[in-house]
């Protein structure tokens, strides 16, 4: 084959020599490109310089303009570690430091470490802690999330994602559908394309039914190049997938090409999120996530995945073992008068898509299929929507995408929100959110459309730390 390739390639060569020349310069283009990149990566590196004094970290960086840092215990969040394929054979790491108000990014991320240079970087930075905790107390400081020493506190429960489950999870993940997404548009654009380059005497002689099958199996086709890309994406990100916790510290850790460790203080846990797909939720499992104060949301999941697969039952007892203190409440659903107004919600917006391409387009009309499909999503939403207290945790549950239960303990509770339209004051209707600390920002768990009632009776278990279950009217799941 290369032979071939030669072969060829020298008799386009031969046919038009500015092929040739193109080609040198485009090769000799990348590969300065390739040399002043890893040059500028070398001398990065190179001015880049840390140290711990007086248990506060000072990173100084930047080639032309330099960049000091300097880091107290008392803002450091947590240390997370990440080492990409090359690193895991050198032994190396990447330590990232983060910090309340930096975001997803990291305040300071030092590469190329060994694992025991890391550990000694904790270590200095935790004498310092326990140095204000003795002089402060343990209420005035904050504790960190650091990486344990080489002598690591005694794992109490450990779970990890079996071969099997992890099939399962790039199997049932969302990415594939995420690509999809992304492929259909296009495809769709390029269609009148296609059409209009069709000549007339075949364009005469197709009828409308081969396009459909043509059509179908090119649709067929994406989904299973889609479906395959986001199993892949979503198996190398998982593998070796082992939550554990440490004394009052979960740590995570995961992946092949580049394997990530978090640490989360169970301290800083300010929700349990228990999410289901469509596909997780048609065979029962749950994806279990936490939002952390310091750490960035994440999304539907949270900023951390403390698993990807479980069982509703082992759902109730991970969350028991790893976040203990979050029971769950039983839910209660919203009242049967809010039905059409989930209906309303979910068909507005395709009902005016649907008008316009019925109006605009030959085959328009099939676009009316959308609002009737909408509908029943609408109704599936009003089905999952539920809410319900026991004791110190409130539960939300609601469907966007997925279906998703928030499980909140009332003093993680930043604030809580009633809203009421009028239409929904006519029906005795109201929507509540709660906000918890999910640094830099707020993370919202929302129910649409409860009864006035209750949704006034959560305000007042935020608030007065009283229960009203006796006064609650809305229907038991």
């Amino acid at each position: 084959m290369p032979a071939i390739g030669a072969l060829f390639a020298f008799n386009v060569v031969r046919e038009d020599p500015r092929i040739a020349l193109g080609s040198v310069a485009v090769a000799v283009a990348l590969l300065i490109a390739a040399m002043i990149a890893v040059l500028a990566a070398w001398i990065q590196w190179m001015r880049f310089t840390f140290h711990v004094e007086g248990g506060a970290l000072r990173a100084e960086e930047g080639i032309i303009v330099r960049k000091s840092t300097r880091l107290t215990p008392e803002r450091i969040q947590s240390i997370d570690t990440k080492a990409n394929l090359l690193f895991r054979v050198l032994g190396l790491v990447t330590v990232d430091i983060q910090t309340a108000g930096r975001g997803k990014e990291a305040e300071v991320s030092i590469p190329a470490l060994t694992e025991s240079d890391a550990r000694e970087l904790a270590a200095g930075l935790r004498v310092r802690h326990e140095r204000l905790v003795s002089e402060l107390g343990a209420e005035a400081v904050v504790d960190i999330a650091v990486m344990p020493e080489p002598q690591a506190p005694t794992t109490s429960h450990v779970w990890t994602l079996t071969t099997a489950e992890l099939a399962v999870v790039a199997l049932t993940s969302s990415g594939g559908l995420i690509v999809l997404a992304a492929i259909v548009p296009v495809v769709g654009a390029l269609m009148p394309v296609v059409s209009e380059e069709l000549p007339v005497e075949l364009a005469d002689a197709l009828t409308l039914g081969p396009w459909i099958v043509i059509l179908g199996i090119l649709a067929v086709a994406m989904v299973g190049v889609a479906w395959i890309a986001g199993s892949v994406g979503t198996a190398l990100q998982y593998w070796e997938f082992v939550t554990k916790r440490t004394d009052d510290e979960l740590r995570v850790e995961r992946g092949l090409l580049q394997r990530n460790t978090r640490s989360v203080p169970l301290d800083r846990v300010q929700a349990i999120r228990l999410v289901e797909g469509p596909l997780r939720q048609m065979i029962r499992r749950v994806t279990v996530g936490v939002d952390s104060a310091g750490l960035a949301t994440g999304g539907e999941f949270g900023p951390t995945v403390l698993h990807p697969l479980l069982t509703a039952q082992e759902s109730r007892r991970f969350c028991d073992l790893m976040v203990p203190g979050h029971m769950f409440p039983e839910l209660r659903r919203v009242p049967k008068r809010a039905r059409r107004r989930y209906v309303i919600r979910a068909i507005a917006l395709p009902m005016l898509v649907a008008g316009v391409l019925a109006a605009t387009m030959q085959y328009g009309w099939l676009a009316l299929s959308i609002p009737i499909l909408s509908s029943g999503w609408g109704l599936l939403a009003f089905t999952d929507a539920a809410w319900g207290i026991s004791g110190d945790v409130v539960a939300l549950r609601w469907r966007t995408f997925a279906r998703t239960t928030a499980l909140v303990r009332r003093r993680r509770v930043q604030s809580v929100t009633v809203s009421q339209h009028p239409l929904q004051k006519i029906a005795g209707l109201a929507s509540v959110s709660v906000r918890v600390a999910a640094s830099p920002m707020t993370a919202v768990f929302q129910v649409r459309h409860l009864d006035e009632r209750d949704a006034i009776g959560i305000v007042e278990w935020v608030s007065e730390g009283v229960e009203r279950t006796e006064k609650w009217t809305s229907v038991t799941v």
